[in-house]
């Protein structure tokens, strides 16, 4: 309805603007034909002059009228009733040619400009339609890719404590390990879901919950790499984004049940998404083993336990997350095949 009123707005402005410039071309036109109207009017008055110096010379020479000046005067008499007819249909005509070619150019213009502006409005709706045609199947598959996304956060955070503790807190991992943690939050796409007051919700919720732990992950970065900030304060920062994750995780997991409804076809495909971390192979490939980088203190299965994987794999099949974990940060923990820490440290 509003995008109705709209358009009527908008086709009655256009209108009144075609209007107003024709009415002022109109006025121009008027006051142009006035002039040459009073032109007209003065040959008219000279005309008026000699006819009736025609008619006094008439009146005198009645008897002596000769051929000639009979011709001259009956010459003189059609020049006259020839400008009159010019004065007496100057104003007609050009009204009607008035109309006839300004009017109609005028008309066509203004035409013109209505059906452009309504092709306009058509695509610029068309265009704010598709803007927010995202599927909302498709937003499901976009958080399934944040579960993944959380996992690898999982590996990264814990490969960076281990090598905290290696150099006894006596520096830092560069910043941009911090940077690659936070959620790309344009994952989440609220106007798949206007119109749905109780899914969007939901969803903006999520939304929330995402974006705070953008902003821990900046908090937890200035503690880490500021000297005069306690190990006991940077371990509690580590201790926040580990546990995030998790929770993150199932707070990924309980809007999509919530939204798209609790089946089993859902919790495969979140297990898919992971399938690429969990192969045991995610950025393994030409990675050079240093001394001492296999010597962690690898996590345990009770820790694993607490998380919200518990709600996508078996025991059986935790215990092989679990293993493949530990790899993996085992693999953050080297050198990539160019010589340089996949986890660069900063020493104080």
């Amino acid at each position: 309805m509003i995008k109705e009123i709209i358009v009527i707005l908008t086709l009655v402005s256009f209108s009144t603007n075609a209007i107003a410039q024709q009415a002022e071309s109109q006025d121009i036109r008027a006051a142009i034909n006035d002039s040459i109207l009073k032109e007209l009017q003065i040959i008219r008055g000279i005309q008026e002059g000699a006819k009736r110096r025609i008619d006094s010379i008439r009146a005198a020479r009645v008897n002596h009228t000769t051929l000639p000046e009979k011709k001259a005067e009956e010459d003189l008499l059609n020049e006259y009733e020839a400008m009159t007819q010019i004065a007496d249909n100057t104003r007609q005509d050009w009204v009607k040619d008035d109309w006839n070619v300004y009017g109609w150019v005028a008309f066509i213009i203004a035409l013109f400009s209505l059906i452009v502006s309504g092709v306009t409005l058509y695509a610029q709706w068309r265009t704010e339609d598709n803007t927010k045609k995202l599927s909302q199947n498709a937003q499901r598959h976009l958080l399934n890719e944040l579960i993944r996304h959380l996992y690898r956060n999982y590996v990264i955070t814990y490969t960076m404590r281990t090598k905290m503790k290696d150099i006894k807190y006596k520096g830092y991992p560069s910043e941009e390990h911090f940077e690659k943690l936070k959620i790309p939050m344009e994952n989440i796409h609220l106007e798949a879901f206007y119109g749905e007051d109780e899914k969007f919700r939901l969803l903006h919720v999520l939304y929330l919950n995402l974006r705070n732990y953008n902003e821990e992950v900046e908090i937890a970065l200035k503690h880490i790499i500021d000297p005069v900030i306690k190990k006991q304060t940077k371990d509690e920062d580590f201790d926040t984004l580990e546990y995030k994750v998790s929770y993150l995780t199932g707070r990924i997991i309980d809007t999509i049940y919530e939204i798209w409804g609790d089946n089993i076809e859902y919790r495969n495909d979140m297990r898919k998404a992971m399938e690429l971390s969990l192969s045991g192979t995610t950025n393994a490939t030409n990675n050079i083993d240093v001394p001492n980088s296999g010597k962690f203190n690898a996590l345990i299965l009770d820790a694993l336990k607490n998380t919200s994987y518990t709600r996508l794999y078996s025991d059986n099949e935790l215990e092989k997350v679990l293993e493949i974990f530990n790899h993996d940060v085992h693999e953050e923990r080297k050198k990539n095949e160019r010589g340089a820490w996949k986890v660069r440290m900063i020493k104080f």
